[in-house]
Parts: structure tokens; C-alpha cells; sequence
């Protein structure tokens, strides 16, 4: 069984063994956490803080923004943080950075940003208490070319939105490998090029009553993900958006560890998920969340939203399936789009409807075109439709983009049939205990 954790939620998704399609993923909900984790083997990079915010304006129709990051290593070995070539590291042995923006809108949680990639130049390895509980911060080995164990760094949004950036499509997110120096190439015609873009109107005070917003931080690493360590590497923190300015405003303090799909099912308890993983070293991981909602009459509506965390194989198709008879209608599929020159494709994915009880969502695959618009790493797609099948029974597959094995993973879910205290014992609410 891989990467299974406990579930703070009254629904657990199933856990289920191997098929022959590929890995039958492995649930488990996503723990909160913002206090600092216990120490792991190996370098490992997580963010601790989202400490500023740059709204670097727009044309009426985008917006560019920026987000702080505050690197700490829980790991028990530096991680390096070279950007030139020296005796004892190379110029490719630095992280990258990576930042999201999320929208929570009448049921529907989706990514409304992202940025191309901060390469990492130098540690300060700053004394943080709350990094690792270390309450002061020696100098590594190799001074600012490692991040110390219990040592923090921040690069702040300026700094992180200081363009040239890099592609994400350079970067192998599962095992942290990119080229160095990066390809650039990319267009800075526009404030917003490069950075987190957003349309405006998604943002919108005015258009968008009782929204909610998340920022996100996430740090990809060579060193930290060949010990295993870059599924903790994100972490999110809630924002507003003022009317007129469009500044976004921190609400709260940085939840850390934990990509910004994780706060989902904390507001809405009617929300599922599980981690959905390619078995490979590193692992690769996708963030699976579900939400089904009673329309009445036998009819429900099912939200779905994947992240992609690390995983370098992508996705290119999502196939959902119910027992015969079911009827599926309302398809529908959003998906964030990559911007100012990276390669990728930005065409929505093909919905098929045309088996009875199937729904499948598709973007060409790998031998047809490599740039493709597969789920890539650190990106997020939504998916939804209604059926008149309640939710359990139903069979999942995410067909994998690169070639490669499995070519398939596939998940399931639990359902009411284990809600109501079955797994704790509280049966306060049966209609009759059994001793």
C-alpha cells in the first residue's frame, strides 16, 4: 500500500489493492498542519511562510501577481542551492519556485493562476524557530550555496516575480532535473507575462460574490525529491481581493505542507478526496477531491478536481464509469492554461459521452503531440457532470501522458454506505445498535 495517511474527514476514500490497468491508488485525506513538522531523513525543502504579495497590475482583461516565499529545511541534511558551477556543486543544484492562485466559487474549487519558475541563487539561511524547532541556525558547509538544516530562506515576491523566469516545461518536477542555464525565450510584453496570471474578472469582487482565494508556494528540488522529500514541498495561505485595486490581502497564517486543494474539504465536509499515486522512485503523486451533491429525484451532480503535485508522466484522459443504466448529462471541464511562450497546447479536453454510463475527458496523446495540454506538475484541472447513480459503485481511471508503466492509475471512493460513525463505532446515529 503506498501513501496512505490518516483522514480527517467522516468520508474515507477506499483503499484498494492492484489491477491490471496500473496501480490502484491508495487513499487517504490530507492533514492540516502549520507548526513544524518532525525532522526527515535527507534534505528536504518545504515552504513555512507566505509572507508578501505583488499585484503587478494589468490591461483590463489579465492581471499579474506575485507571492513571497519562506523556505525551511526539516530534513537532516542541507540542501543545496548552487546557480553556478564550483568544486563541490553544480550550477543545476538549486530549487525552483512555483506560484498558484486558487478560487472557491458556489461549489467549485479551481485554479485561477500560475507563474513560470524562480530559480533559486542563494541561501541566507536565516534562524527561524518555527522551521524545524531550531533555534538557531549554524552555517552550512558550503555557506550560501546550501539551505542548513533548521535554517530558513525567503525570497520575496519581488524577488520571485523578477523576470526572466524559467519554464516549468523545462523541469522534471518528480525528480527535479532541469536544464541549467534555463531556455528563457519567453514573452515580457505584458506585467502580467510570467508571472501568476489571472483574468481580471475571475477576481472580481463584483463578479464573484462569496468567492474565496489561495495563494501557493511550491519549491521543486533535485536532492530533496531523490530522498523521497518533494510531496511536501506546497504550501498555501488564504487571501482577499480589494475592490478597485484588485490587491490581493493575507487572511490568516500559512498552512504549510499541504497544497491549496487540501483546504477544500476543511470549508465543505461533503467534499472527498484522496491521493491518487504512479508507482515509480520518486513517487508521483496526484491530488484527487470530489464533491457530489442531491439534486433531487434521483440526480446528482459531481464535481471533481486533480492535481498534479509531481508527476512528470502528466495526465492525458480522466474515464469515469457507473453501473449500466445510468445516465450521464452536463459535462463540463476547465482546465488552467499555460501563458507567455511555454510550449504547451492551452485546448480544452474533448468530453465523450457516447458510451452509456462512461463519461471520458481526453487531450491528444504523447505520440501525437508532446505538447499536448496534459494535467501537468503543479497545475490543476476540474472536471464535473450529473448522473442519476448515487455515489458509490463508480470506477475511475486516469490514463497517464507519457509512455510508460503502468499506462493507467485508477481510484475509488467510499460513500455514505461507510458514513455515520461505522468505522469509529459511534452509532449514536443508527436507527438500531447492534452489541
Amino acid at each position: 500500500m503506498t501513501g496512505a495517511q490518516p483522514n480527517p474527514r467522516r468520508w474515507r476514500p477506499l483503499v484498494v489493492g492492484l489491477s491490471l490497468a496500473g496501480l490502484v491508488v491508495v487513499a487517504g485525506g490530507w492533514a492540516l498542519s502549520s507548526v513544524a513538522a518532525p525532522r526527515t531523513v535527507g534534505p528536504d525543502v518545504t515552504v513555512i511562510n507566505l509572507p508578501d504579495l505583488i499585484n503587478e497590475g494589468g490591461d483590463g482583461t489579465y492581471r499579474g501577481y506575485a507571492v513571497g516565499t519562506t523556505s525551511c529545511n526539516i530534513g537532516d541534511t542541507p540542501v543545496w542551492w548552487c546557480d553556478s558551477n564550483t568544486t563541490y556543486c553544480s550550477d543545476e543544484q538549486h530549487p525552483v519556485i512555483a506560484q498558484n492562485m486558487y478560487r472557491l466559487k458556489d461549489g467549485r474549487f479551481q485554479q485561477l493562476g500560475m507563474s513560470w519558475l524562480k530559480h533559486g541563487f542563494l541561501s541566507t539561511n536565516s534562524s527561524n524557530s518555527a522551521c524545524a524547532g531550531v533555534a538557531s541556525c549554524p552555517t552550512p558547509p558550503h555557506g550560501g550555496d546550501q539551505l542548513q538544516v533548521g535554517c530558513t530562506d525567503t525570497y520575496s515576491a519581488g524577488l520571485n516575480d523578477n523576470r526572466p523566469l524559467g519554464k516549468r516545461s523545462e523541469v522534471n518536477a518528480a525528480t527535479g532535473v532541469f536544464p541549467f542555464p534555463y531556455g528563457g525565450g519567453g514573452s515580457t510584453a505584458q506585467v502580467y507575462d510570467q508571472r501568476v496570471k489571472v483574468l481580471q474578472a475571475d477576481v472580481d469582487p463584483a463578479q464573484n460574490a462569496g468567492a474565496r482565494y489561495w495563494v501557493e508556494g511550491h519549491y521543486v528540488t533535485a536532492d530533496d525529491a531523490a530522498a523521497g522529500n518533494g510531496l511536501n514541498n506546497a504550501s498555501y495561505r488564504e487571501v482577499t481581493v480589494s475592490a478597485g485595486t484588485f490587491n490581493l490581502n493575507f487572511v490568516g497564517s500559512t498552512v504549510r505542507e499541504l497544497p491549496a486543494i487540501a483546504v477544500w474539504p476543511t470549508i465543505d465536509a461533503t467534499v472527498e478526496t484522496l491521493n491518487a499515486d504512479v508507482p515509480s522512485t520518486p513517487l508521483e503523486r496526484f491530488h484527487v477531491a470530489r464533491k457530489v451533491t442531491d439534486l433531487g429525484g434521483g440526480v446528482f451532480h459531481y464535481e471533481y478536481a486533480i492535481h498534479n503535485m509531481n508527476s512528470d508522466r502528466s495526465g492525458r484522459a480522466l474515464t469515469i464509469s457507473f453501473p449500466g443504466g445510468t445516465t450521464i448529462t452536463n459535462a463540463g471541464y476547465y482546465g488552467i492554461k499555460h501563458h507567455s511562450g511555454e510550449p504547451y497546447a492551452t485546448t480544452d479536453w474533448a468530453i465523450d459521452t457516447s458510451t452509456p454510463g462512461t463519461v471520458v475527458w481526453s487531450t491528444d496523446d504523447f505520440a501525437t503531440d508532446p505538447n499536448a495540454n496534459a494535467l501537468r506538475w503543479g497545475t490543476m484541472f476540474n472536471f464535473w457532470f450529473d448522473a442519476n447513480h448515487v455515489p458509490f459503485g463508480i470506477n475511475h481511471t486516469l490514463e497517464l501522458f507519457k509512455p510508460g508503466t503502468p499506462a493507467t492509475i485508477s481510484f475509488a471512493f467510499e460513500s455514505a454506505l461507510f458514513a455515520d460513525g461505522f468505522e469509529t463505532g459511534d452509532t449514536s446515529s443508527w436507527s438500531l445498535t447492534v452489541p
